[in-house]
């Protein structure tokens, strides 16, 4: 673009300097007229000139709009969290009585931050689990590391990566032992674990149940207590 610019530019000053050549020999009774003729010439020589550089820079901002809204941006990459409270991922675990964790590979984990005598500022704030659930970079590869651990080779859909501890009543977020693959199918399923989880949290901010029991009644054998409360 630049080049033609100046092309046009030598082009134009140099018709205009031959035609102030001739007019410097004509007659001063043609003069007038050839002055004028010269004028309009110089006027379209800073026109062209002006229009030009006008254009030229609207196109440079143009070409810094493109790239600015079609280049390439780069974000750091999400770091994982560790895996918290175990070395290892567990191996050989097995499902029992078709609904509870293998208690060998998931015994359950307690956020040390919730405590009997904070629950009113922790578990019982509405939107507290929230706070705390961990994102997907990290659960999504522990569900599929510990869905090989529990020999499950189908869909990933068909278990929810489960607290066993939920995080309701106080359980740990990202320590391994609190995690496993639970089944969204047979007769006891997470659907049911979930109602149980949410009558153990209402149960425990009404004070009616202590923060311990909850969580060693989810932990140990939730299918035995939940039918002992009623199925609720």
């Amino acid at each position: 673009m630049s080049s033609r610019i100046n092309t046009k530019y030598l082009l134009t000053v140099t018709i205009a300097s031959i035609i102030i050549t001739i007019v410097a020999s004509v007659p001063s009774s043609i003069k007038a007229h050839a002055f004028s003729l010269q004028s309009a010439f110089n006027k379209l020589i800073n026109g062209l000139f002006h229009k030009s550089q006008t254009k030229t820079q609207h196109e440079k901002n143009t070409d810094n709009n493109s790239t600015s809204s079609t280049g390439a941006q780069s974000f750091p990459a999400a770091q994982p969290i560790p895996l918290a409270g175990s070395a290892s991922i567990p191996s050989n675990c097995h499902i029992v009585n078709g609904a509870l964790p293998d208690p060998k590979c998931t015994l359950g984990a307690t956020n040390p931050s919730v405590t009997q005598d904070d629950i009113k500022n922790t578990i019982c704030v509405p939107g507290f689990s929230k706070t705390v659930r961990p994102p997907v970079s990290y659960t999504t590869p522990l569900k599929i590391r510990l869905m090989q651990s529990y020999g499950f080779t189908d869909s990933r859909s068909n278990y929810e990566l489960d607290h066993l501890i939920s995080l309701e009543i106080g359980g740990n977020p990202t320590d391994v032992k609190n995690l496993w693959p639970e089944p969204g199918y047979g007769q006891y399923n997470f659907h049911i674990k979930d109602r149980f989880e949410n009558y153990l949290h209402n149960a425990v901010c009404s004070g009616s149940v202590s923060l311990s029991q909850a969580q060693r009644e989810i932990a140990t054998d939730w299918l035995t207590n939940w039918k002992n409360a009623g199925q609720p």
